[in-house]
């Protein structure tokens, strides 16, 4: 059984904002990432900026979301940060991926990581979207596909957690990744991204 869904991607945020940049490069494809199991009680050592977390099983450049914060201050939670310079239960973390590692002030006594990862297997692939004004924006402008859509094969099991812009088919610049109301399919299905239409603003 084919499953169907519909979703409106708002809220998205390239690498403008986050380092303060506007996109260098196009986006040109759209994908799907899951959110996997949160890791909790990682803390964190503000003099090395180091973070700890038995066996986090983290790779450099994970994509991971951080929430429930104590302490860490110069850390921002429900913001994307890239992991970096892990060894088996220690990371450090990025606000672009292979960035300088995020300075925090304070040591942080508990925090939850949740890694974000692009869906795989089945059919899955990323899919060509076209916006009404591809490439670099200026600052507070959009960038809007409203008329072409696209339609992302998703695997039986995974769940549809975040939308992702990329600057190719595979490997290639992750631009943006925009949460979306998660979607879990039982059996493989297709989801489509009909309006993506997010401020490129720093703030």
């Amino acid at each position: 059984m084919s499953l169907f869904w519909t979703e409106t991607a708002l809220g998205i945020m390239l690498d403008a904002a986050m380092d303060g940049d506007n996109p260098s490069v196009s986006v040109t494809h759209v994908g799907a990432y899951d959110a996997g199991t949160a890791l909790t009680s990682v803390t964190g050592v503000a003099s090395t900026d180091v973070f700890t977390k038995t066996s986090h099983g983290m790779a450099d450049g994970t994509v991971v979301k951080l929430t429930s914060l104590s302490g860490g201050t110069g850390l921002n939670v429900n913001k994307w940060y890239f992991v970096r310079d892990q060894a088996a239960n220690t990371f450090k973390l990025a606000p672009v991926p292979a960035g300088t590692a995020v300075d925090f002030s304070v040591d942080v006594s508990a925090v939850t990581v949740t890694p974000y990862l692009e869906i795989s297997g089945g059919s899955y692939a990323r899919q060509v979207i076209a916006f009404n004004a591809a490439g670099t924006h200026a600052d507070g402008a959009t960038i809007d596909d409203s008329t072409n859509g696209a339609v992302i094969p998703i695997p039986a099991g995974a769940t549809v957690d975040a939308i992702s812009g990329h600057s190719a088919s595979s490997a290639g610049t992750l631009l943006f990744l925009d949460d979306v109301t998660p979607e879990a399919f039982g059996g493989a299905g297709t989801y489509t991204v009909t309006d993506v239409d997010g401020s490129l603003s720093v703030t």
